[in-house]
């Protein structure tokens, strides 16, 4: 199938320069899904015949890094962007044994596969892929789309989610692959065929075995996504959430909870139409926040008032919503920080001090978000600026030096 796909101008250069080097090379995945849905992908992967030392020969060292032990793969650096390149694999020969060679805990899955670096072609590496919709191959210098499964287009027009394979033996391969079959449903309103479907409730308690590290990664994702107020009702609506947010999952049924997943929708809604970007500690602190205000014996959506008497609440509350995972530490205390200056900013009339507090564009930002979901009030982002005025100071040695009013010496992080 030959169809021009909008693909952005620097992929194609990567593509083409492995291509020109005689490594077979395709934009594989999720970017293919999304060009095919007219969505711009959030980011692009590659997948080639190119080993990843190879692929640092063909981009230069201080370009490029290789990283993972289960998934071995190359992280090209595109000024702030990392695309990821990986070599084709084959399905793995011997489940069960890890990248270091020693066998698997007696309790976990007989066919959990633990090291995944078998090299192959481009068509064993489709057909060891999770999901029929994620594994098509473009090659976007004759436009040609490759679909080895033979329906991967099909099931992206109609919006099925279909494993490749069996989906018993393949959901207890990668546990992981459960979640990422509800992200499916949850961000493009896709439903599952019934065999994949009937094998993700039996092998739904497999997660447990899954890297504790992966899942926060997998959490960190749909918190930085536009989707996460879609995502999580599904994972709710499948009995997956209590092990992912056991927290969540119990409050479900409550107003604390409604009001988070409508904070969230408020917060996706702006990173979407670009008025901020997508910061993942201010999607943390919009779900923490009404479960903060309950155990602090505020109505939920109320215009905060209370003061935080008991120390540590809010860094309680939010590790509490947040368990099982390990928060980046610079995320939990991002996250902290708004929450803490929420009440400052809004019963506060000194906008000259609040202003200068680390951490203000982020809370200002929340506020924003329970503003146009809730309060409503009228000219508030006009009383608080956008942006913290800049101090011009002079060096010793007399040169002008740019310092930003939040306070040197916490830096504010960027997530």
């Amino acid at each position: 199938m030959r169809k021009e796909l909008n693909v952005a101008t620097h992929i194609k250069d990567i593509v083409r320069r492995l291509n020109e080097a005689g490594y077979e090379t395709y934009i594989v995945g999720g970017a293919i899904r999304d060009l095919l849905l007219n969505r711009i992908p959030k980011d692009y992967d590659i997948s080639t015949a190119a080993r990843p030392e190879q692929v640092k020969e063909v981009f230069g060292r201080k370009r490029t890094m290789i990283i993972g032990k289960r998934f071995r793969l190359v992280h090209l650096y595109h000024g702030e962007e990392i695309i990821e390149i990986s070599t084709f694999r084959q399905a793995p020969q011997a489940a069960g044994v890890r990248f270091d060679g020693r066998v698997q805990p007696e309790n976990q899955p007989e066919k959990m596969i633990f090291s995944d670096n078998q090299y192959g072609t481009a068509e064993e590496d489709a057909r060891r892929r999770d999901f029929t919709v994620n594994a098509l191959f473009y090659n976007p210098e004759n436009c040609e789309i490759i679909d080895y499964t033979g329906s991967g287009v099909d099931d992206i027009k109609t919006g099925t989610v279909k494993v490749i394979g069996d989906p018993i033996v393949r959901f207890e391969e990668d546990p992981v692959r459960l979640l990422r079959a509800l992200k499916l449903v949850g961000q493009y309103g896709f439903r599952m065929e019934q065999f994949t479907e009937e094998a993700l409730f039996k092998q739904m308690p497999l997660i447990i075995h899954a890297s504790s590290s992966r899942m926060t990664l997998e959490l960190e994702k749909i918190m930085k996504g536009v989707h996460s107020h879609k995502i999580l009702p599904v994972f709710q609506r499948y009995g997956f959430l209590k092990y992912f947010l056991p927290y969540l999952d119990k409050n479900w049924h409550t107003k604390s909870a409604d009001y988070a997943i409508r904070l969230l929708e408020g917060r996706n809604r702006r990173v979407s139409e670009r008025a901020f970007r997508d910061s993942i500690s201010i999607a943390m602190a919009a779900l923490a926040l009404p479960f903060i205000e309950h155990r602090s014996g505020c109505d939920s959506g109320a215009l905060w008032e209370f003061q935080p008497r008991t120390p540590g609440l809010i860094n309680q509350v939010i590790r509490e919503v947040f368990m099982p995972h390990v928060l980046v530490k610079r995320l939990l205390i991002a996250a902290e920080r708004m929450l803490y200056l929420q009440t400052a900013l809004v019963n506060s009339s000194k906008v000259s001090r609040i202003i200068d507090m680390s951490g203000y564009i982020h809370a200002r930002e929340l506020m924003m978000i329970q503003n146009v979901v809730e309060w409503h009030l009228d000219n508030l982002d006009k009383k608080w600026p956008e942006q913290p005025a800049i101090k011009v100071k002079r060096n010793r040695r007399g040169d002008n030096r740019h310092r930003s009013r939040l306070r040197p010496d916490i830096k504010t992080p960027a997530v």
